[in-house]
């Protein structure tokens, strides 16, 4: 197995980063998903939205907006078009502090205001962004599949063009 190029982490950090923000802009899903008491998923949870934006595509970081203009992962004007969701969900903390309680965070104010917070920051990332994939990404819940030991998803997803001419 070959050591993907740098350009290749890029790439799938990107996707991947920008896949995490969608997931705080979608509130059908939130909504569906999330309060499914059938639901075995469970990248379909507050729980799994927080933890794959912060941990995966951040690791955690303070400063991880910063490393990551620094190794050109994005750019300032993305990093900024960001900021304010990133300080509003990083402050957020579940209003029963039950980080499992779906429904009170469902109705908790200051949770929609992370989630407008995020549309508005897809809406600025949306300006500048010029790569289908990453258009997609940041339009487009992941979707995922059971795989018998675990979900996987792919954060390359094909085109409606490539639907229709049988590729992807």
């Amino acid at each position: 197995m070959s050591i993907p190029s740098e350009e290749d982490q890029r790439r799938n950090w990107r996707l991947s980063w920008l896949s995490y923000i969608q997931a705080f802009c979608d509130t059908d899903v939130q909504q569906s998903r999330w309060l499914d008491p059938q639901e075995r998923n469970p990248h379909y949870s507050f729980v799994e939205c927080m933890c794959c934006y912060f941990d995966d595509a951040l690791a955690g970081d303070d400063n991880a907006y910063q490393q990551r203009v620094e190794r050109s992962h994005l750019n300032r004007d993305e990093a900024s078009a960001v900021k304010e969701f990133h300080d509003l969900a990083d402050a957020y903390n579940s209003p029963t502090n039950d980080d499992y309680d779906v429904k009170a965070i469902l109705a908790d104010p200051f949770w929609q205001a992370v989630v407008n917070a995020a549309q508005e920051a897809r809406r600025r990332l949306l300006i500048l962004l010029t790569e289908p994939d990453e258009r997609r990404a940041i339009m487009e819940p992941l979707q995922w599949e059971d795989r018998g030991k675990g979900w996987s998803t792919s954060f390359l997803r094909p085109s409606k063009t490539d639907d229709k001419n049988g590729a992807g």
